[in-house]
């Protein structure tokens, strides 16, 4: 039987990378994901380890177009935001001094949305059941990839009626190449949720009155992708899906700023 040799440095790396494995605090549905899936670690060696049709955004540093974040709203929804966060989630938290905020961003109306790490299931429950705003699920928001449990995060995304305008029509098999080398990515269901329920708290309205966003990296395991919209005649938040490369002038992306807290 032939030996097999591995290198010194391979070796090395193979133990300091076990180690930082556990200080990267992957998620449980990440972890099961990779063990199941051993033929997709060594290329998650090389590109991070996320699930398979995450977007992520592009890791060059570029300046940002925009605006100062003193000429924006943002400071005005970050109050918004934290009051949100104590009654939904029970957590008092200075959202300025957990998450470190860029300088720019390029909307003046932002919208930020804060993720304590809930589960898809868990934002029903917190924003809207707790709140009488009981939301319409075609599919049960937990079979959907990325409906675990994930690290607390800060989006900042526009804050506007409609998904983002240049990706409406776009279908969401082609998010991967449309936020490619962009510093932003397409906001999640669970976010959404969030967001929604945050602008109806404060504007009695919710997103996408008209329009539907879509959620490219929550799809189930025949392929379709979810999209979120409101129901104009009852006011009422619709969780729905359909398929990869359906496009539609009503249905977009929202693009959104993604803030991991300072370590």
């Amino acid at each position: 039987m032939t030996e097999l040799l591995i290198r010194k440095s391979t070796y090395d790396l193979a133990i300091l990378v076990a180690g930082q494995v556990v200080a990267t605090n992957l998620t449980e549905e990440v972890e099961r994901h990779f063990l199941a899936q051993k033929q997709e670690i060594p290329l998650a060696l090389q590109r991070g380890f996320v699930l398979s049709g995450t977007i992520t955004p592009s890791a060059v540093p570029v300046e940002m177009a925009g605006y100062p974040i003193e000429e924006t709203d943002c400071f005005l929804w970050l109050g918004h935001m934290e009051r949100f966060a104590e009654r939904c989630f029970g957590i008092k938290i200075a959202l300025r001094e957990m998450f470190p905020l860029p300088s720019r961003l390029p909307w003046k109306q932002v919208l930020p949305i804060f993720n304590p790490g809930l589960t898809n299931r868990e934002m029903v429950d917190k924003v809207f059941i707790s709140r009488e705003l009981t939301p319409y699920e075609s599919v049960d928001v937990m079979r959907y990839s990325g409906s675990g449990a994930s690290a607390p995060c800060l989006y900042f995304t526009k804050r506007s009626a409609k998904p983002t305008l240049a990706t409406m029509g776009l279908p969401p098999k082609f998010a991967k190449h449309w936020f490619a080398g962009r510093q932003t990515a397409p906001l999640n269901l669970c976010g959404y949720g969030i967001g929604t329920s945050l602008c109806y708290e404060v504007e009695k309205q919710f997103l996408d009155p008209g329009t539907w966003t879509w959620f490219p990296e929550n799809t189930l395991s025949v392929g379709d992708v979810a999209y979120g919209n409101c129901l104009p005649h009852d006011s009422k938040v619709r969780f729905g899906c359909s398929y990869s490369d359906f496009g539609d002038d009503d249905f977009g992306f929202r693009e959104a700023i993604c803030l991991k807290p300072k370590t």
